[in-house]
């Protein structure tokens, strides 16, 4: 058993994001927005399920966007990645989802930042 979050947030990127997909004509946009959702079960039962980002591979823009003091991804289908934070407010643990990025921004992101 994991450790559990209390919720899951998102933040307004991550809301445009899936609504973006969730709206496309395209079936595999929803099937992505689907299996992000689908991940909130997964992050209340274990807020840590994801891949670590090492926190000197955490982007300076989003560290001071989001005040990320720790940043993990989940693979979704077509390459895109969702990128969530753990965060503790008054003793709670919850999982906030940051940003949800295709392949492209990914790459951008953190392929120089080796």
């Amino acid at each position: 058993m994991g450790l559990g979050a209390k919720d899951v947030v998102l933040s307004p990127a991550a809301v445009a994001a899936l609504a973006s997909l969730e709206s496309s004509s395209d079936a595999a946009h929803r099937a992505i927005a689907k299996r992000a959702r689908g991940y909130r079960l997964v992050l209340l039962g274990d807020c840590l399920h994801g891949e670590v980002v090492k926190k000197d591979r955490i982007l300076r823009v989003l560290r001071e966007r989001y005040g990320l003091e720790n940043l993990y991804v989940e693979d979704l289908p077509s390459l895109w990645r969702l990128l969530y934070t753990v965060v503790r407010d008054r003793g709670e643990r919850y999982a906030v989802v940051v940003e949800v990025v295709d392949h492209i921004v990914y790459t951008r992101w953190f392929s120089r930042r080796r």
